[in-house]
């Protein structure tokens, strides 16, 4: 039995979450609360940057970094795995990843109330929407049938967060091809059992 620590309102916890389900994997692993803002000392162990996720496995020990989480769990469950992982799968999660860190900036200001910045954060906030306007053009070619990509849950998992916090306004101005794609992908019982919540 593999442990993930997370919490539900992690994006990057929730790309692991959605991974799990998609590969029939949900049932090998046990997901336990760690609230970064208290550095529980099980939490320190296993990483001490104190971020999440983290996968304690058997058989590599501890995994941080959802990315690298997300490696491990596809190369588990094999050639024949249910999500790709494939180069465009990966430069689609390194993108959303990417554009995830500029919006947990922006939500950490907010949270936080840090005050001055403003060209560094509107700088996030900028990466952000140049993300979503790439998604934009590259999503008549997402598919909206079957098993979705590791990077295209990625993205459901990006804009949902964004939805959720709102850093950037409404993501789905301007934006009608990702808007359709999401609307279609999202209804999967994956994303739909790891909405996030505070």
């Amino acid at each position: 039995m593999m442990t993930l620590y997370s919490v539900r309102i992690s994006p990057f916890g929730r790309k692991i979450k959605v991974l799990l389900k998609e590969l029939g994997m949900e049932d090998q692993v046990e997901v336990v609360a760690a609230n970064t803002l208290e550095d529980p000392d099980f939490l320190l162990a296993a990483n001490p940057l104190g971020k999440i996720p983290v996968l304690k496995t058997p058989d590599h020990g501890d995994i941080t970094n959802s990315a690298h989480i997300a490696r491990y769990l596809l190369e588990k469950a094999g050639s024949g795995a249910a999500v790709s992982g494939d180069w465009d799968a990966l430069k689609l999660e390194a993108l959303c990843d990417g554009a995830l860190e500029s919006a947990l900036l922006l939500v950490y200001r907010k949270r936080f109330e840090l005050g001055g910045g403003d060209v560094y954060f509107q700088r996030q906030a900028d990466k952000v929407n140049r993300a979503l306007d790439r998604l934009e053009t590259m999503a008549p070619d997402f598919r909206t049938d079957g098993v979705p990509s590791l990077g295209e849950i990625q993205i459901i998992v990006f804009v949902e967060y964004l939805a959720f916090r709102g850093p950037v306004g409404d993501w789905r101005q301007g934006r009608p091809n990702l808007s359709a794609f999401v609307d279609a992908v999202s209804q999967r019982p994956s994303f739909q059992a790891t909405q996030p919540a505070d």
